[in-house]
């Protein structure tokens, strides 16, 4: 029933999709999260360069991705989910970088649904210590409405999700870091779409950079949550290692057995995703086989855990 995956990037680049593809049905895994987002990546976007692979038209995007796509299957490796370019707004860029960046997403939205992807990612606008929280949400619902076309036209649901801000070198609540305004979002956005178009993607380390209770804010997400992002950290930073990997005392830094008791509460069915890159980073490349299996046994314990 549940689909344990892991994120595409830290383990195979879009060049090299066979060998990656193949490593990650080797190890167990069933899905995957397609960082296509690194076609452009942030550093490039704050610089405000238009250009590279989103350049293309969306039948030249089709024609990259067949390969993939078809490589993907062969492994038996569904694309459940995918990171759309991020971030999505440079501030002073309205006139060059910031509408690239919205046509940009628009193509990964199309490219989603070439994959057979019903969800992608598409972070908030993070605005807020800019200007002020109502500018952000304005913002933030000028974008989604942008976008509400064509991701009905592709059926492909675009997931918010829940982000920090460094601020005087201090990790600060992002947009929809708080659960009500994020069911805020969502629910205003389906009710302007008149379907449900937007869901939530729930980044656990974020949750812990700000200290939130897991279990209340699934269970406050209820059916909005639809995919997730799965990763630890030591409460400073956002680390992206593997869970477990942290404790403070005995006990871990995030609290693993309330996010499965919240995602059983609401009775969750999506994918177990996890986002643990930076383990590829900080582990030596010839112990990586053993981080890729310790990460599926972690799956496989939360699945077991789901079906208690």
């Amino acid at each position: 029933m549940y689909k344990i995956g892991v994120q595409s990037g830290g383990i195979f680049s879009l060049d090299d999709y066979e060998k990656g593809f193949a490593t990650l049905e080797a190890h167990g895994f069933e899905c995957v999260d397609l960082n296509i987002d690194n076609l452009l990546p942030s550093d490039v976007i704050r610089k405000g360069e238009p250009g590279g692979m989103f350049e293309k038209s969306v039948e030249e995007l089709f024609e990259y991705f067949t390969p993939i796509r078809d490589s993907a299957k062969k492994h038996g490796i569904a694309i459940t989910q995918m990171h759309g370019p991020f971030p999505l707004w440079v501030d002073g860029r309205d006139g060059d970088m910031n509408p690239f960046l919205l046509e940009a997403t628009k193509k990964a939205i199309a490219v989603a649904d070439f994959l057979d992807c019903r969800n992608i990612v598409v972070h908030p606008i993070n605005a807020q210590y800019i200007y002020s929280k109502e500018k952000e949400r304005e913002l933030n619902f000028a974008l989604y409405r942008a976008l509400m076309p064509t991701a009905k036209k592709y059926g492909v649901k675009i997931c918010l999700e829940n982000l920090f801000a460094g601020v005087n070198g201090r990790n600060v609540e992002g947009p929809c870091s708080d659960v009500s305004e994020a069911c805020s979002y969502i629910d205003a956005l389906n009710a302007e779409a008149g379907e449900k178009v937007f869901g939530f993607c729930l980044d656990i380390g974020h949750s812990n950079l700000y200290v939130r209770n897991l279990k209340e804010y699934i269970i406050a997400l209820g059916d909005r949550l639809s995919i997730l992002h799965i990763h630890d950290n030591d409460g400073n930073g956002d680390l992206h290692m593997i869970p477990y990997s942290y404790i403070r005392g005995k006990a871990p830094t995030i609290d693993w057995n309330g996010f499965i008791e919240g995602l059983r509460a609401i009775n969750y069915k999506g994918d177990l995703c996890f986002e643990t890159f930076r383990a590829m980073i900080i582990y030596p490349a010839d112990t990586h086989p053993q981080v890729l299996d310790l990460i599926h046994a972690i799956g496989v314990h939360f699945v077991n855990g789901l079906k208690a």
